[in-house]
């Protein structure tokens, strides 16, 4: 990674040192970056080189010219200074500033939602969705990993793949609360991990002992592909929207009901079956709360 790109500013500074060795392609490169480093660091050379009708050897040896081992080392760099820049309270005053200027906030926030779904269409891959199921149903035993924003997701998983008949154990606390549980983890064992944006140490942390233990890795995030690398066996990449916009949890919330609609499409006898044992256990329960009433 090239120490120089700590910001924007370093960034445009490097190119500008380096633009009377580019060629005019590598050229096209240098400015459409200047212009759109925010969106081109979570884009993929393959990606760039479409918008500019270029090759990807092109997009290469343009960050190689950089002082990058490769692109995607080009690529990490600016997300890590875009990371860095951004806050919480930039992303909801930039959402917000937005939908103010556009007139009605309900309509404007269902309509961008409607478009990132859309947009997630195109983005997910159906081969990693694909796997994703088969790795599910041939898992018994299931950790899933989600803090923050991501710990209703790690509920909805918990209930529904538990009326699949999995066994789930929630990983949904730092320290030593997440930890203990850990210790569970085994090679026959599957771990659901849930993270946007930033690759944190606890994400990390059950990562790598997943790794450890050599048990597979299912990763729902957005932008963190690249960073994980082959950490997760499947790794499913959905955008939520712009990098820097406010988010909500439509997009992840969506594939998450798709996976389990999946599962219970090759497992529907059985999911049945748990579902009626679900609603006897209920009427047993309103009648024993009933007979103490």
């Amino acid at each position: 990674m090239n120490p120089e790109v700590q910001n924007p500013v370093g960034f445009s500074q490097l190119i500008s040192e380096c633009f009377t060795r580019l060629t005019k392609s590598e050229k096209r490169i240098a400015n459409y970056l200047n212009q759109n480093q925010d969106e081109a660091a979570f884009l993929s050379a393959g990606e760039i080189a479409d918008r500019l009708q270029l090759s990807e050897a092109t997009m290469v040896r343009f960050a190689r010219t950089l002082g990058f081992d490769n692109y995607p080392a080009m690529r990490v760099a600016l997300q890590d200074s875009f990371r860095h820049r951004l806050t919480h309270s930039s992303r909801l005053r930039s959402r917000l500033d937005d939908l103010r200027s556009d007139g009605d906030i309900l309509e404007r926030v269902v309509a961008s939602e409607i478009d990132y779904l859309t947009e997630a269409l195109q983005t997910l891959d159906r081969k990693a969705f694909n796997a994703a199921v088969e790795l599910i149903r041939t898992h018994q035993r299931v950790f899933v990993f989600g803090l923050g924003p991501s710990l209703s997701l790690v509920d909805l998983l918990e209930i529904r793949l538990t009326r699949s008949a999995r066994h789930v154990i929630p990983l949904n606390n730092s320290g030593r609360e997440m930890i203990e549980p850990m210790l569970l983890m085994k090679e026959t064992d599957l771990l659901i991990a849930i993270g946007f944006f930033n690759l944190t140490p606890s994400l990390q942390m059950v990562l790598d002992y997943a790794n450890q233990n050599k048990t597979p890795v299912i990763l729902l995030t957005d932008t963190l592909g690249p960073m994980v690398g082959d950490k997760a066996d499947v790794v499913l990449a959905a955008r939520r929207g712009p990098v820097s916009a406010f988010h909500s949890l439509t997009v992840p919330m969506t594939i998450l009901n798709a996976l389990l609609l999946s599962l219970s499409s090759l497992e529907q006898e059985e999911v049945m079956t748990n579902l009626d044992k679900l609603d006897q256990l209920r009427e047993r329960l309103k009648k024993t709360n009933g007979a103490r009433a």
